[in-house]
């Protein structure tokens, strides 16, 4: 994806992208992926990070910046023992970790929404359009498009139930999708 550029009127808003295995139908969830804060009157800040539930989400030494090309992949290397990778392919810069990580394999994830903080979910910044592209996941073995995959679009909608984050049905090509701030 291309990390997008927030328009900074939201006073603390907030608009992730990542991707992730589990956590649809299970309390585990890991995750790695790209941010953008908004503290209002245009101040933005932007960040990668990662995530293994139930710990919070922790910033990665990888800058990032709006109208950066991200890719972020997440793989088991062995039971339990996950790779995290992330690239800036704007700048060439790399980050990437091993942890060990109990997954239910429930789901694979590609997300763009407001994150939670402690019981609530922050405002959702105004980020415009995040496109996803070249998404795959592997599923028995085989490496899968996000379509071969099963993947379905989710509307974020806010407490009185207006769409907010709005995907688009998933590309031709089945590897990708877009995602429209309303």
């Amino acid at each position: 994806w291309t990390v997008p550029q927030s328009d900074g009127t939201v006073r603390f808003g907030t608009a992730a992208t990542w991707v992730g295995i589990g956590g649809v139908t299970s309390r585990d969830l890991i995750q790695a992926g790209t941010m953008e804060t908004s503290s209002g009157g245009g101040s933005v800040q932007y960040s990668a990070w990662v995530e293994t539930l139930p710990q919070s989400s922790r910033r990665v030494a990888l800058a990032v910046s709006p109208g950066d090309s991200m890719t972020v992949s997440i793989s088991e290397t062995g039971t339990n023992q996950w790779l995290i990778a992330m690239k800036n392919n704007s700048t060439g810069a790399t980050y990437q970790t091993n942890v060990t990580y109990a997954s239910s394999h429930s789901s694979a994830e590609w997300v763009t929404e407001a994150p939670v903080s402690g019981r609530r979910i922050v405002p959702l910044d105004n980020f415009g359009t995040v496109t996803i592209s070249a998404g795959s996941a592997v599923k028995d073995g085989e490496t899968v498009t996000i379509a071969e995959a099963g993947g379905k679009p989710i509307t974020m909608i806010d407490m009185y139930s207006n769409a907010i984050a709005i995907p688009s049905a998933i590309a031709q090509d089945g590897a990708g999708f877009s995602v429209t701030r309303n």
